[in-house]
């Protein structure tokens, strides 16, 4: 058989988008079959649709293995042999790790759950995928990278025959990486099919044999990865050419604005870093996952309790109790994980937009929806939001497209300081410049910015400074003339005695 998955013109419709329209994929057996395409382009709805998530429209049909393919939800697609990784993860964070790895396919003894074999199987599983956590660990306790390996060893164990990765390297480190890759080519020769879903240019050509392009909801078309390169890839995903992938702005850079001095953490995540930025200025923080650089910013901005450690900014020394005691000083912080600390997914984009900024939005005291419709319009344009209005749920839209709706939710407020944790994580190469450039004209204003980033070439292409951290230390500090990959690398991986 040429195909172990056939969708033939397939149409989805939500209220005031046309997701998709008429739409192909063809994937063959033991293939890494890549779906490229700016964020909104449907790609995500598609896969949803052969998950049973949702309901495609009427007309069209799908093939699995030769024979009609109809599932209403994702146990049903799981039992035909179809398995997800999700982009917005889904873990139940109260559930031990094992448990979250088997919900809803439990092993069984004598009709009752097997809790020693599950613990056992994840024990292997864990240890085969290179991941470094109990099976007893609550999903709670476990980092954004950490969830999202245990969501890729769950749709590994399922033994199905085609397993689709959205996003799956979005918040994992080069070496968690080439663990994956390792993966993907075992499941290939055992001839299951995967459906890789990335905006990372390089996986695409490490690792993918076909690739099919999506825009605007329609189908550009299909090939051999051997036979395109990154500009031809480009232009079939936007409809134009970009050179300039990390455009770099020149800004005045001047005094510092923001100084953290000694940071410990109370549970010992961050331990005695120090950071400063500049007016102007872009400072990124590199490091691996679980190096403690999200764990900096958020102990910094509030939301976790320090033992030690002062803030300043603009000189003046303040006490941080809470978010809203930096917030009302001039600090933003753009949070890593947009769906849990970022976004009211069942509000609009006009109510997101909104969220921080109420003040500025009062008339004679009173909340005015006309001001915040209109400040919601203006970040909506600005920010180049692909949504039919500001009425809009924000659930509704792509990742990358809920991505800036948390960015102008920042900037709405005017901040002078703002710290993006992984801003460009799951958004496509446009959506990903037009960040960029906003960053650009960010600095150019005077603003200072504090960049994480788990991507190296964005971090050297976009920061003025790179401070790198290592199991809750500073291992070092590189100037643009300082840039390399193998330097970060190797502050990266420094151990501290």
């Amino acid at each position: 058989m040429d195909y172990i998955l056939e969708m033939k013109d397939i149409s989805k419709t939500f209220p005031g988008v046309k997701a998709l329209d008429h739409v192909q994929l063809q994937v063959r057996p033991g293939e890494v079959h890549a779906l490229m395409g700016e964020n909104g382009a449907g790609k995500s709805t598609l896969m949803k649709i052969l998950m049973g998530i949702y309901t495609k429209d009427e007309g069209g049909e799908i093939l699995f293995d030769g024979q009609p393919y109809h599932v209403s939800n994702p146990k049903e697609a799981m039992d035909k042999g179809v398995a997800m990784i999700h982009q917005e993860l889904n873990p139940i964070l109260d559930m031990p790790v094992y448990e979250n790895i088997f919900v809803g396919r439990e092993l069984r003894k004598n009709g009752l759950v097997d809790k020693k074999a599950e613990i056992e199987e994840s024990k292997r599983l864990i240890a085969e995928c290179g991941l470094h956590v109990s099976p007893m660990e609550l999903l709670r306790n476990l980092t954004v990278a950490q969830c999202q390996l245990i969501e890729i060893i769950k749709a590994i164990s399922v033994n199905a025959k085609v397993i689709i990765m959205d996003e799956p390297t979005a918040a994992i480190t080069d070496r968690e990486v080439e663990l994956l890759f390792g993966h993907i080519r075992r499941l290939k020769e055992k001839g299951v099919a995967i459906i890789y879903i990335s905006h990372r240019m390089d996986e695409i050509f490490t690792i993918c044999d076909r690739i099919s392009v999506y825009r605007d909801g329609t189908y550009v078309g299909s090939g051999d990865t051997k036979d395109l390169d990154e500009p031809q890839l480009i232009k079939m995903m936007v409809g134009r050419e970009i050179t300039d992938v990390f455009p770099k702005a020149e800004a005045e850079i001047g005094e510092v604005v923001f100084e953290a001095r000694n940071i410990v953490r109370a549970d010992n995540k961050v331990k005695g870093v120090s950071i400063s930025v500049r007016k102007g200025e872009i400072l990124g923080i590199g490091g691996l996952v679980g190096a403690g650089r999200s764990e900096l910013v958020e102990g910094i901005f509030g939301m976790h309790k320090l033992s030690q450690g002062e803030i300043f900014v603009k000189g003046k020394k303040i006490q941080v109790h809470s978010p809203k005691d930096i917030i009302k000083e001039g600090v933003a912080l753009v949070t890593e994980d947009r769906k849990v600390t970022g976004l009211n997914l069942r509000g609009t984009v006009n109510d997101n937009i909104a969220m921080v900024a109420i003040k500025k939005l009062l008339e004679n005291g009173l909340y005015s929806k006309n001001k915040a419709r209109k400040a919601s319009q203006e970040y909506i344009e600005k920010l180049k939001i692909k949504t039919p209005s500001g009425d809009q749920i924000v659930g509704n839209l792509s990742g990358g497209n809920q991505q800036k709706v948390v960015i102008g939710k920042w900037l709405l407020n005017d901040p002078d300081i703002i710290i993006l944790d992984e801003p460009t994580r799951g958004i496509d190469v446009g959506a990903k410049r037009d960040i960029y450039l906003l960053i650009g004209t960010l600095v150019q204003q005077g603003k200072a910015v504090i960049m994480i980033s788990s991507e190296i070439p964005e971090l050297m292409g976009v920061c003025d400074r790179i401070a790198v951290m290592s199991e809750g230390n500073l291992s070092g500090e590189l100037s643009r003339e300082q840039f390399s990959q193998e330097e970060i690398m190797t502050l990266a991986s420094k151990i501290e005695v």
